[in-house]
């Protein structure tokens, strides 16, 4: 590579906010009648070019790539007094000679902070999801109507198209308190009204976001989600697009931020509420501890308000362990909810990680002195290998647990959905395989899921399991 051919791209566009009018030429072999004098003479007195000895530049010498990241860092260092065009250039510049500039010990990130140019990331996901139907002990989904044929026995009459089945008084009055028929076609009507049946969905979310720089402790994010359905027609009007984060970050002290605006917000491990907050928040982060505060409004229902502190820790090479709590303001009288939960994530083999999380839910009413719901979750995992965006043919296998009470509100990051998320025992397992650069396959199945406490003890329910295959690109 000549050096000519990277001035072309660096020198002849960039002034770097200097003039060389009246500078001294430093080269003997650079004529005042060149093409190149003025840009080199100027990069020259900006300290980006020294030349060979000192006073020769050579510019139809054939340089390395080592020398042509040299001369990338010593621009990027003067990248604070670029406009935007000429760091556009030292931009490209960065990326064309990314790996020698990382042996050289100048990180591409650190172009991020000085170029000021807009960053452009996103994902782009496909979902396939079938859940199962869930039956009880006699399925009622199906039916009809009660009646009683002549030999007492009550029988459920079947639509059409489905076999009959009969439901047979017995000792233990399994399925009715008393056995009437009034009883037992209420419960049926009851039954058949709340049935989960299965389903298949396709869907697809589309995101983009866009991070520019505002000076040189202030950035602004913008990004939008777009979500749909492939199912039908009806589905896909209904897909929708928001935006989904729209906040100014700002370096206010060392190690400390402050942020205005639309983000996301993970409580704890996010099985509670991992989603879009509005509101402000402080972060303070330090080696091996940092600490997040902040009040927002919760986009997933406007009524809900949080104010919350949560922290994480890396207690050794090999353990975090992380905490919170957040004060829910729901707009209910004589009420105070408070959610908080802790975590612990550890590397306990060669290619093998652990995490253990427990979140809980309270409501107090606060006139009666009474805690009028408490449920609490229990969630594990255990991954071997790491599926990294980064690396091809890189790949994970994990298997989990969840273990939860009935929550009122659950808008968090289970992959579980529909009664698979609160009231019940699951396990699951799943892979994960990076197929190509920023491409990854994900499958996920829940088995073994039982409901924890059934709301009508008579009846027992079998939890239709969950299937779910991801395909996910990100840039």
């Amino acid at each position: 590579m000549k050096k000519t051919k990277i001035l072309a791209a660096l020198a002849a566009t960039m002034a770097v906010g200097a003039t060389c009018a009246f500078a001294a030429n430093p080269f003997a072999d650079v004529p005042a009648d060149s093409w190149a004098y003025k840009s080199v003479v100027t990069l020259a007195n900006s300290g980006i070019l020294q030349g060979v000895d000192g006073t020769h530049f050579q510019g139809n010498r054939n340089i390395t790539r080592y020398e042509a990241a040299e001369i990338t860092a010593k621009a990027m260092a003067h990248a604070d007094r670029a406009n935007a065009q000429q760091r556009a250039v030292i931009n490209k510049l960065a990326n064309e000679f990314a790996g020698e500039l990382n042996n050289l010990g100048v990180r591409v990130a650190n172009l991020e902070d000085q170029v000021g140019t807009v960053k452009f990331s996103g994902t782009f996901k496909v979902d396939y999801n079938h859940k199962a139907a869930s039956t009880r002990d006699y399925d009622v989904a199906n039916y009809k109507d009660v009646a009683v044929d002549k030999t007492q026995n009550y029988t459920m009459k079947p639509a059409n198209w489905q076999s009959g089945e009969t439901v047979k008084e017995n000792k233990d009055k399994k399925y009715t308190k008393d056995n009437t028929y009034g009883t037992l076609k209420a419960d049926a009507d009851a039954y058949k009204s709340g049935a989960v049946t299965g389903d298949d969905s396709y869907s697809y979310t589309a995101q983009l976001k866009a991070t520019a720089k505002v000076s040189k402790n202030v950035k602004a994010n913008i990004g939008f989600k777009y979500k749909g359905q492939f199912n039908d027609v009806h589905e896909a009007n209904s897909a929708y697009a928001h935006v989904n984060v729209a906040n100014v970050q700002a370096k206010v002290a060392d190690q400390v931020s402050v942020l205005a605006g639309r983000h996301d917000l993970t409580l704890g491990q996010g099985y509670i509420y991992d989603d879009v907050v509005d509101g402000v928040e402080a972060q303070v982060a330090a080696d091996k501890v940092s600490v997040q505060g902040g009040y927002a409004k919760l986009k997933a229902d406007a009524s809900y308000k949080v104010g919350y502190v949560q922290a994480q820790a890396a207690v050794c090479d090999y353990a975090t362990v992380g905490a919170y709590f957040a004060n829910v303001v729901t707009g209910a009288a004589n009420t105070s909810t408070h959610a908080y939960g802790a975590s612990v994530q550890a590397k306990v083999a060669d290619q093998v990680k652990a995490l253990v999380s427990y979140e809980k839910y309270k409501v107090y009413d606060t006139e009666n002195k009474v805690t009028t719901s408490k449920p609490a979750s229990w969630y594990g995992k255990v991954t071997y290998g790491k599926a990294d965006f980064a690396t091809p043919k890189s790949w994970d296998v994990w298997v989990d647990y969840l273990n939860a009470d009935k929550f009122d509100f659950v808008n968090g990051g289970t992959w579980r959905g529909g009664n698979l998320k609160s009231n019940v025992k699951s396990w699951g397992i799943g892979v994960d395989y990076t197929f190509a650069k920023n491409a990854k396959l994900q499958f996920k199945q829940s088995f073994a899921s039982k409901v924890k406490k059934e709301e009508n003890a008579v009846v027992k329910t079998k939890l239709g399991e969950q299937t779910k295959a991801q395909l996910v690109f990100v840039f």
